[in-house]
């Protein structure tokens, strides 16, 4: 078994020394000066190996990639305008009527009589579907009834 590693042993270093030779000899020799004329014969050779390279053998699988899409652009707010609301009608008609008012401390609650009964209300109640009771004092009861400033539902002898 010796005789084996010393034999293979000694093959390769009369390997490495022969290529060593060979190396020095490459080295020491001068470069040859190029021609223009084979260096760009060279240089287009390797740009036609390198496309040829680029382009793939087979389709593509999904497609060609494509670039990215710029973003649509948002659309623009419709701009609707509101149609005019024709005026509410006035509270009198809407058959509601002050009965009184009655005061408790900072606490105040109003009367209202209606066709359908009678309820006792206060500041922010709904009088009727829409109608919120913006304030009571003691000239009536204040509807907001959509306008700029509340309608005053008062007693039925200062109407």
């Amino acid at each position: 078994m010796n005789w084996n590693a010393t034999f293979f042993t000694l093959l390769a270093l009369a390997a490495t020394g022969l290529a060593s030779k060979e190396l020095h000899e490459a080295l020491s020799q001068p470069t040859p000066q190029a021609a223009p004329a084979q260096v760009a014969r060279a240089v287009a050779d390797v740009v036609e190996v390198a496309s040829v390279a680029t382009t793939p053998r087979w389709p593509a699988l999904f497609g060609e990639p494509q670039p990215p899409k710029p973003p649509a652009p948002e659309p623009a707010p419709e701009v609707t305008q509101e149609e005019p609301q024709p005026p509410r009608p006035p509270l009198s008609s809407l058959g509601y009527e002050l009965r009184g008012i009655v005061r408790a401390g900072d606490t105040v609650w109003g009367l209202v009589s209606h066709p359908t009964g009678e309820k006792i209300m206060r500041a922010g109640d709904m009088l009727g579907d829409d109608l919120p009771i913006a304030r009571i004092d003691e000239t009536g009861l204040w509807v907001d009834n959509g306008g700029e400033e509340p309608e005053l539902l008062g007693y039925p002898e200062n109407q």
